[in-house]
């Protein structure tokens, strides 16, 4: 696959330290080809007053909206993606939405949770613990959900 420049960026440039660098350039590189979004700062460019907490793995222009986008991964190593697995990725990772959404000193309007999931059974568990999940946690933010079933590599840690 030949990759956009901005999704080289991502795979080129510093990271914060994750395990998820190829989920991240993948994702930035279905925004641009699906939607039209235009990256504008990666995870190391976004400022944020307090340091320390949760980050936005990039931000980007998509439908002339300034978007946070956070990514991540829905798995499961051994046995069956459940319920209780969803609910736990979906506080954890809305809850550090709305902590770098309060503490970035960028200018965007709302977060993008961009998840990754291994199959559409866990896609549709996603789907159905979002339901679960305390309005205002979920109050800033777009979940988008990809089933990427034939790309194991999206869920190696690279």
């Amino acid at each position: 696959m030949t990759l956009s420049n901005q999704a080289q960026k991502i795979m080129e440039v510093p990271n914060a330290g994750g395990n998820s660098v190829l989920s991240e350039v993948l994702s930035c590189e279905m925004l641009k080809r699906c939607f039209g979004a235009q990256l504008l700062k990666t995870e190391m460019e976004v400022c944020y007053f307090p340091e320390g907490g949760c980050i936005t793995d990039y931000t980007c222009r998509m439908f002339d909206t300034t978007l946070g986008v956070s990514v991540t991964r829905a798995m499961k190593y051994k046995g069956h993606y459940t319920m209780e697995d969803a609910e736990r990725l979906l506080m954890k990772k809305l809850t550090g939405v709305l902590q770098s959404t309060q503490n970035t000193l960028e200018k965007w309007s709302k977060q993008l949770l961009h998840i990754w999931a291994t199959s559409s059974h866990v896609a549709n568990t996603i789907t159905r613990a979002y339901d679960l999940i305390p309005e205002e946690v979920k109050s800033n933010t777009v979940i988008l959900v990809t089933v990427a079933n034939k790309s194991r590599e999206i869920f190696m840690n690279k």
